[in-house]
């Protein structure tokens, strides 16, 4: 298959001395930013007030520039360098080795032409010389706007760099041509990134509140700098200046708290057991966008419950906290509310609504909310979401896709007291839509993270969890959900990360890569060095998250007992045609009662299981409709549970 990752691993998993200095560093602790819609994301700077100028219509243009057929009369392009490199008008794709595939920018005025900046066609071809990083601009002549209280910079860009954090692409303002205030035009969207995402169809319209800038100002300048940059490309179009608000309290990044741990690096999670869930705390970063000063902030959250794990109605909201912050908020400024704490009780589907408040009406008041769902699961901990795009796994990058490449993702158990110690029984891998997988063979890994270390291969730890039976994908689990027992399963210390993932053990010589579905929309939020893969000997960090998931036996909550087990149990092949296995492990001699009810609770199988130790048994649904099923093994005190589907 093609590696359209070439480019990252090529200059990113060679650099071992790089990735080392990244890691001893430490880059600063990263958030889980869980924004649903980047696009609408905005940066801000400054704490400085501005006057109370009469504001015209909230949206209204002062400024527009569509880069019609032509770079327009005094816009300049240059090359600090002193290169040949720069930016250009087009109205075709980029273009370059690795973005044969991107097309134009696809923008409002796209069929007019825009701004490009095709750093992959200039280092095209490579390898053979020494890639050459950009250092250009593109910069606006003066323009000329009427004085108002509160500026808006907005743009639409379609944008990929590569390789190194220390790449900037950023925005530049200025009022006299001379000193410029620097704001990030990708907001904190690491290397390799592709914006728009694979799943949008249009080009991310960015803004920037500058007001700090242009604020009573009426000659102004903007400039867009691409600096160390060496591959990919950036596409601008349609630029405006828009007036501002009044009263816009906004609500400009968001978190929820899971793992509460002392652990280096905190991966986001979206799927979490409910014993061993934290209490929940959440985090809202609140700006003030418009020109008044305002009172009464503060940041509300309402928990809901959409419905139970089974598919039963919700509670609705469950809980409603909030904290206010004191005094006044003048215009421009930006604070960090904490929220906490939450204690989640029950299993379901969850959202949680943000809410900045203020005392004042906000004039722009879809920037103030955002909400992030998450799963409190029986004995599930995962990291992705849908919808699921391409592939994730070390075939994508150069020297990938043979036997031996491994794939790891940090996941960690929350420190939960009351909670039993967990027991790791199984992975689940959800295994893409796609032929290239079938005939690979995988064995499921985890490792302890040793998320201290000063060396990206020293992140890696010791293995704890595999498996002495691989598992090989054939035609009809190509999108599905597959689980694969850990033998023996593993006791997990809470609080402690681990890296979860596989190792590819055949295919390579017919060509079968295995990979998981990609889960794009989380991929942004999750800390640096928390997915791992292993190509070429050597460890290396990519952004890419797969879909793979942790199965905890022993954390299943009954509906009848909420005693915890030291016994737990897998059901594999799942999904299947009706021909499973059922592995269970009870550290005592225990007689189980096993059943297997449809969704509308009927019992359509049972049977009884006597275990001391380790026991396998043979479980025929074959003759079952398709559908979900959940198979109970009961023995008084115990209740454990798990869905499989029949295909």
């Amino acid at each position: 298959m093609k590696k359209n990752y070439a480019l990252l691993s090529g200059l990113i998993l060679a650099s071992s001395i790089g990735f080392a200095q990244g890691v001893s560093n430490k880059t600063e602790e990263v958030k889980a930013k869980l924004t649903e819609d980047v696009s609408s994301t905005i940066g801000f700077v400054s704490t400085k007030n501005t006057k109370d100028v009469q504001l015209k219509a909230i949206g209204d243009t002062l400024y527009r520039q569509t880069f019609a057929n032509q770079i327009p009369a005094g816009w300049v392009a240059a090359n600090n360098a002193g290169g040949s490199n720069n930016w250009i008008w087009s109205n075709s794709a980029p273009g370059g080795q690795y973005s044969s595939t991107i097309a134009p920018i696809n923008s409002t005025s796209k069929s007019d032409g825009f701004m490009v900046l095709p750093s992959d066609l200039y280092n095209t071809p490579f390898p053979g010389g020494t890639p050459v990083g950009m250092d250009a601009t593109i910069t606006s002549p003066a323009i000329s706007i009427p004085a108002t209280a509160s500026v808006i910079l907005q743009w639409e860009q379609s944008s990929r760099y590569c390789c190194s954090g220390s790449d900037e692409l950023v925005v530049e303002v200025s009022t006299d041509n001379l000193t410029w205030t620097t704001y990030d035009a990708v907001f904190g969207r690491g290397a390799n990134t592709t914006v728009p995402s694979p799943t949008s169809a249009a080009a991310e319209v960015a803004r920037i509140n500058v007001s700090a800038q242009f604020a009573n100002q009426t000659t102004v300048y903007v400039r867009w700098r691409q600096t160390g940059a060496t591959h990919y490309y950036w596409m601008i179009d349609d630029v405006m200046l828009l007036e501002g608000a009044g009263d816009a309290m906004e609500l400009t990044d968001y978190t929820i708290n899971f793992a509460d741990t002392s652990a280096e690096y905190n991966p986001v999670h979206t799927i979490v057991p409910q014993l061993a869930m934290n209490e929940l705390s959440f985090i809202g970063n609140t700006f003030n966008a418009g020109s008044n000063t305002q009172t009464g902030v503060g940041l509300e959250v309402a928990i809901v419950q959409d419905s139970t794990y089974f598919g039963m109605p919700g509670a609705g909201v469950v809980d409603l906290k909030s904290t206010m912050l004191s005094g006044s908020v003048p215009s421009l400024q930006r604070d960090e509310i904490y929220v906490g704490k939450y204690l989640n009780t029950g299993d379901g589907y969850y959202t949680a609504n943000f809410r900045v408040l203020s005392a004042a009406q906000n004039q722009n008041p879809s920037a103030a909310i955002g909400s992030q769902s998450f799963i409190v699961s029986d004995t599930i901990l995962g990291k992705d979401r849908a919808p699921y795009t391409g592939i994730a796994g070390p075939g994508n990058y150069v020297g990938g896709g043979l036997d031996g490449d491994m794939w790891a993702t940090m996941m960690t158990i929350g420190d939960v007291p009351t909670a039993p110690n967990p027991v790791c029984s199984s992975i689940s891998i959800l295994v893409p839509n796609t032929q290239t997988v079938v005939g690979s063979s995988f064995q499921p890994r985890l490792w302890l993270a040793n998320d201290t270390s000063s060396s990206l291969a020293g992140l890696v730890g010791t293995l704890v969890g595999s498996s002495p039976f691989s598992t090989t994908i054939d035609t009809t689990m190509l999108g599905t959900w597959i689980t694969v027992p850990l033998i023996p399963a593993v006791n997990i210390t809470k609080g402690v990360p681990y890296y979860v993932g596989w190792e590819q053990t055949g295919g390579a010589s017919t060509g079968a890569e295995f990979a998981a579905a990609r889960s794009v929309s989380m991929e942004a939020v999750q800390p640096d060095y928390t997915t791992l893969l292993f190509v070429g000997g050597s460890w290396g960090w990519v952004k890419q998250l797969a879909a793979v998931r942790i199965n905890l036996g022993n954390l299943y909550v009954g509906i009848d007992s909420k005693e915890s087990t030291e016994s737990n149990f897998s059901v594999y092949p799942n999904p299947s045609n009706g021909d499973l296995k059922i592995n269970v492990i009870s550290p005592k001699a225990s007689n189980y009662t096993v059943n297997v009810r449809n969704v509308l609770g009927q019992v359509v199988y049972t049977n009884t299981l006597s275990v001391n130790g380790t026991k396998t048994m043979n479980l025929d649904l074959s003759g079952a409709d398709k559908g979900v099923y959940f198979v109970t093994l009961q023995n008084g005190s115990e209740r454990l549970v798990k869905k499989v589907i029949l295909k």
